[in-house]
């Protein structure tokens, strides 16, 4: 589901991972908006540094597009189900390329995925910036901000509310942690981050539910270190 744009650097990656791209489908139950706390600064739309994130491309039986962004410590974060079956992964763009020595299971120490999570990270630095992780977990009633490259290859940014921290399973998702956001995302926004009022990630975009169109993204806690 999701795309990066197009920066100064791209990443080749060969991998082999078994995974499931869910879909949510079913009608959510209501979050509980009653436990809104008074809202702390609000994260506006300048508030991600878009140098650290890009269009992510893979490579396989289908070709598949979405977004990455790049942290301070090195690691690239997506999406697991980005990574389905591909043999080459390209964030960023053409200009240069850093190939990474996968083994045929994608089981390298240059790649870690959670597929209970559905996230997976890269080591390496292809873009130009990078971003932190947040120091503290977003909080329902929290304004964020969210980045993605859809359709038409262009970062976007949306701002949103966090109004539930759940299960996905409730959202037709088999995540067992996710922050429900106020905001409505389209294909190739998975990958993307979600971030706060710092412009630190709070959490990495997974999926939308359709019927309500609200956004699902997981912890940043749950990205796996390679």
């Amino acid at each position: 589901m999701l795309v990066g744009m197009t920066f100064g650097l791209l990443l080749v990656v060969t991998i082999g991972i078994a995974s499931a791209d869910d879909t949510p489908t079913s009608y959510p139950a209501s979050p509980d908006v009653e436990l809104v706390p008074a809202v702390v600064v609000a994260a506006g739309t300048d508030s991600i540094d878009l140098n650290a994130v890009a269009r992510m491309t893979t490579y396989g039986r289908l070709v598949h597009r979405g977004t990455a962004f790049q942290l301070d410590d090195g690691r690239i974060g997506t999406v697991a189900h980005a990574l389905i079956d591909a043999r080459r992964a390209i964030v960023g763009s053409n200009d240069s390329a850093i190939r990474l020595p996968l083994g045929a299971d994608g089981d390298d120490e240059h790649v870690a995925t959670s597929r209970l999570h559905d996230l997976s990270a890269v080591s390496g630095r292809p873009l130009d910036s990078s971003l932190s992780v947040a120091d503290q977990p977003a909080v329902v009633g929290q304004h964020v901000a969210l980045a993605g490259v859809p359709g038409d290859g262009r970062i976007q940014v949306l701002t949103g509310t966090v109004i539930a921290r759940t299960s996905g399973v409730d959202y037709g998702v088999g995540r067992p942690d996710v922050y429900v956001i106020a905001a409505a995302v389209d294909q190739g926004w998975s990958g993307g981050p979600v971030v706060d009022s710092n412009g630190d990630v709070v959490a990495v975009i997974v999926g939308v539910e359709q019927r309500s169109g609200v956004t699902l993204a997981v912890p940043i806690e749950y990205l796996p270190t390679p």
